[in-house]
């Protein structure tokens, strides 16, 4: 979700100075924009947390003893 965010807000400023080009404007630089820094602390924060989700998966599923049951009892 965050990632998500951080794309629209990345594409947001980049329709935002192509409609500026394309009127004959003097486009505004994209870094002075602070929302360019939120929008790309978001997607940053959003990789992050895929990744540490992604490797956390691997570990779990990669345990040796993941499929290893306590019986207690059985019935016939």
């Amino acid at each position: 979700m965050s990632f998500f965010i951080g794309a629209v807000t990345a594409c947001w400023i980049l329709i935002d100075k192509l409609i500026c080009v394309i009127q004959n404007q003097r486009a505004p630089l994209v870094t002075d924009n602070p929302i360019f820094y939120i929008g790309l602390v978001a997607m940053i924060i959003g990789t992050q947390l895929f990744l540490a989700g992604f490797i956390g998966e691997l570990v779990s599923r990669s345990n040796p003893e993941r499929n290893n049951y306590n019986i207690k009892e059985t019935t016939d």
